[in-house]
């Protein structure tokens, strides 16, 4: 006993440096002072502080429970920082326990202590597990890890903040966080929850973020949840990933449900699986998957196609339009060279144009000519298996100039035809006429040869 008063020391190789009423009953202790401190442990130590208890083997508190002793008027109703586990650590601040074997405890609880509260601030039941610092966490699972929160407690303090349950698992910060399930992770953000269901689940920060399934992930955002296996939500507020291996980058009112889905941008349904919804933000119409398997997608001021690094080859649909629309400016073209219209058509009416179905298609039919025989009667394209619209539209204009060509040919033959026969008919009219006129001439000879027979 080197000082104070109404010390005890009852062991064997104990010490007391000062203080007021602190007892030890376990050997090989030590507490420096502070007051109501004691100790039951086998080298168990105390730094100082107020009604703080090292009962473990090998146990430590460093210090701390000041702002709950002061305001309680001296007499505190329970112990403070508690090191009950063997070999375990508490360091300072108020209302902690230690109670797993191996387990430690920083700091922390001095607001919630400040508060008048009646449980423990801090709490590590687990072997082996590890809570910073903060304010009302706790730690139930072997191997777990808390860093710190609950500071600004939206319970205030009437509930728990931080809360891990399960093995091996980790909350970075925040408040109100929980972790149900073994080997689950929460970085930090507010009322973030991996529920039983979601071993190996993240949840990296955010509000209200839920990840219930096995190695599911949300990485932040509001009020987005990962309920599927493996499913993940990048960030964004109100989207949730119910299909397995589902995802959502980010955005608004989002849903995967899915098997192998993706959902992105605002109100994008993929309700199938396999499906793939992205949806813009202008409207209030959610854009949504209808089969498994699709790629559906709203872009209202447009899409754009590129295949070239310069991003001027492609192929756009614009705004409202329901075609799409290839690049064929002049200046973007090499090779050009004049196409004998009339050879065209001869191809094109020795080309064999059929209806068929794709075999992957389900009966749907169709009307055109097949890949190879187009190739063979122009060797246009890149290859013999397929036709691009603009070379199909191509041949199609140069057959029908050769068409009209051909007509205007035509015309211009029934225009001189027809000029011509009706020349001929005014010629066979005057004939006809003159005809008539002999013939009354005729006529009147008779009669005047029958008048003279007469007499």
């Amino acid at each position: 006993m080197l000082g104070g008063d109404n010390n005890d020391a009852c062991s064997y190789d104990d010490a007391i440096g000062g203080g007021v009423a602190n007892g030890i009953s376990g050997a090989q202790t030590f507490i420096g002072g502070g007051y109501l401190n004691g100790s039951a442990g086998i080298d168990a130590f105390i730094g100082a502080g107020v009604a703080n208890a090292a009962s473990g083997d090998g146990s430590f508190v460093g210090a701390g429970d000041k702002k709950y002793f002061n305001l309680q008027g001296g007499y505190p109703p329970q112990a403070g920082n508690v090191a009950y586990g063997e070999d375990s650590f508490v360091g300072a601040g108020d209302l902690n326990k230690a109670t797993g074997q191996g387990s430690f405890v920083g700091a922390g609880g001095s607001t919630y202590a400040a508060t008048g509260g009646k449980f423990s601030a801090n709490q590590v039941a687990g072997i082996d597990s590890f809570i910073g610092a903060g304010d009302l966490n706790t730690v139930n699972g072997s191997g777990s890890f808390i860093g710190a929160g609950g500071y600004l407690n939206p319970c205030h303090f009437t509930c728990l903040s931080n809360y891990i349950y399960g093995t091996d698992s980790f909350i970075g910060a925040g408040d109100l966080n929980t972790v149900l399930p073994n080997d689950a992770f929460i970085g930090g953000g507010l009322n973030n929850n991996i529920n039983a269901g979601g071993t190996y689940a993240a949840v990296a920060g955010g509000d209200r973020n839920t990840a219930s399934g096995p190695y599911g992930a949300v990485a932040g955002g509001y009020h987005n949840s990962a309920t599927a296996s493996a499913a993940a939500v990048g960030g964004g507020s109100s989207s949730s990933a119910t299909g397995k291996f589902a995802t959502i980058p980010g955005g608004y009112l989002n849903a995967a449900a899915g098997t192998g889905s993706f959902a992105a941008g605002t109100q994008a349904k993929a309700r199938h699986d396999g499906a793939f919804v992205w949806s813009d933000n202008n409207g209030t119409a959610e854009v949504q998957s209808t089969a498994p398997y699709q790629f559906v997608a709203r872009a209202s001021g447009g899409f754009y196609l590129f295949t070239d690094a310069s991003s001027k080859t492609g192929v756009k649909l614009n705004p409202g339009s329901g075609a799409w629309a290839s690049l064929s400016d002049r200046t973007m073209k090499t090779g050009v060279t004049a196409l004998d219209d009339a050879a065209v058509l001869t191809k094109v009416m020795a080309l064999p144009v059929s209806e068929w179905s794709y075999a992957s298609e389900h009966g749907v039919r169709h009307v055109g000519p097949m890949a190879q025989d187009f190739y063979a009667a122009f060797r246009v394209g890149e290859d013999d298996r397929h036709i691009t619209s603009i070379d199909e539209d191509g041949v199609a204009l140069a057959a029908i100039k050769a068409l009209a060509v051909e007509n205007r040919g035509l015309r211009e033959r029934l225009a001189r035809d027809t000029t011509r026969f009706a020349r001929d008919e005014a010629q066979l009219a005057r004939v006809k006429v003159q005809r008539a006129r002999d013939a009354a001439r005729l006529l009147a000879l008779e009669d005047k040869v029958d008048a003279l027979a007469a007499r």
